[in-house]
């Protein structure tokens, strides 16, 4: 039976094998006996790299550059958008011979007993029955270890998983939903994994494995929300109850520097560094995760460093929700406004554009004082985010 499952940076414990040796199935499904002290090397040797990216998003990243178009006139998104399913990450899928009883999983070979910071060991457990097994949301780049036992805790197969990306689309919680981990920053690097998550709103009517996605396995402790008093639900902060939950209320759009919205993201981007400060992950929605969403992850991701051609790309993957199309080329009419350049046309008042990179116009939008009641960020707190967000 295929089965839906995350595998989050946490600790199980879980009882080594008594024999010396071992009859182990490898990755490839031939049957080796080995010394149970030489398994880990074998692990290390044989690791099956897996793709876990969406097909048509991986296709759209790979061949799209946005460096040279800083006139924001070309998109390439549209080429590669499909109707349904399309914001769906790939499976990790694990397949075996027999029947078995457990599958477990770890970010250590060794699979500890004992809970370890140093070492994000991952070990989670299922009950399985026949192959295959899929696992969705796996990190790109953490090498998984897992062992396949059968009613009697006997090795029946056991190998290396790689995932690779860079982009990380999280399915079971909502629509939508990204890991915004992965994106290129400027100088070298990249952005975090497991840190900070952006969609579309959490329904009502969540499921409760929907919930230990959010809880337990992504690690969530802050939902936050950008929806108006009009569009959010009522009881939105009693939807996951175990999680913090905060609204800051953006009605209108950044790029005509209207009402509140400026002091709102400087408040919204402030309470990230505050949860990263205290090592709690993040997940920030509006309604679909497109505009209000798109412009708290654009501000972010200006304000640590990516490249201005992963910040577009970033935008326009919205699309692949297929309810929500977002290029970043459109332009402003009568009935509709184009949220992407209008926030690009709004930073770029900030200095000159000639002569600063967006990200420094970003840094110059969030230290100036918008307002007499909300303080702008400083550099301190903006180099804490960066703290918590860049990997050299």
């Amino acid at each position: 039976m295929k089965r839906t499952i995350l595998i989050s940076l946490l600790f199980v414990a879980c009882s080594s094998p008594a024999q010396t040796y071992m009859n182990i199935q490898k990755a490839d499904g031939t049957n080796v006996e080995y010394k149970v002290a030489d398994i880990d090397s074998v692990w290390f040797q044989d690791i099956e790299e897996c793709d876990i990216e969406n097909a048509k998003a991986r296709e759209f990243l790979d061949n799209t550059d946005y460096s040279a178009d800083t006139a924001y006139v070309e998109s390439n998104v549209l080429n590669y958008w499909k109707t349904s399913k399309g914001d769906r990450p790939a499976p990790v899928t694990i397949k075996w011979e027999g029947t078995a009883a457990k599958l477990l999983m770890s970010t250590a070979p060794d699979f500890p007993q004992q809970t370890d910071a140093q070492r994000m060991a991952a070990p989670a457990e299922l009950t399985v029955s026949e192959s295959p097994q899929e696992i969705y949301n796996l990190v790109p780049g953490v090498k998984y270890y897992y062992k396949v036992l059968d009613a009697n805790s006997n090795v029946i197969k056991a190998g290396c998983i790689r995932p690779y990306g860079p982009l990380r689309m999280i399915k079971g919680v909502a629509s939508n939903v990204r890991d915004m981990g992965g994106w290129n920053i400027v100088g070298g690097g990249h952005m975090a994994y497991g840190r900070l998550y952006r969609g579309a709103k959490i329904s009502s009517s969540i499921s409760t494995d929907a919930k230990n996605i959010f809880l337990h396995d992504l690690n969530i402790s802050l939902d936050l929300d950008l929806r108006g008093s009009k569009d959010s639900e009522k009881e939105e902060k009693y939807i996951i109850k175990e999680a913090d939950y905060i609204r800051y209320p953006v009605i209108k759009n950044l790029g005509r520097g209207e009402g509140d919205t400026q002091e709102l993201y400087q408040q919204a981007i402030r309470t990230v560094i505050q949860y990263l400060s205290q090592g709690k992950n993040v997940y920030f929605h509006c309604a679909g995760g497109a505009d209000r969403t798109g412009t708290l992850a654009f501000l972010i991701e200006a304000l640590v460093g990516v490249t201005e051609s992963d910040m577009s790309k970033d935008y326009e993957l919205t699309t692949f929700d297929s309810s929500n199309k977002r290029a970043r080329n459109f332009r402003a009419t009568e009935d509709e406004t184009h949220i992407l350049y209008e926030t690009i046309t709004h930073l770029r008042k900030f200095g000159d554009p000639k002569k600063e990179s967006i990200q420094e116009l970003a840094v110059k939008w969030a230290t100036t004082r918008h307002s007499d009641t909300v303080d702008p960020l400083t550099m301190d707190e903006i180099n804490i985010l960066r703290q918590h967000l860049v990997v050299k």
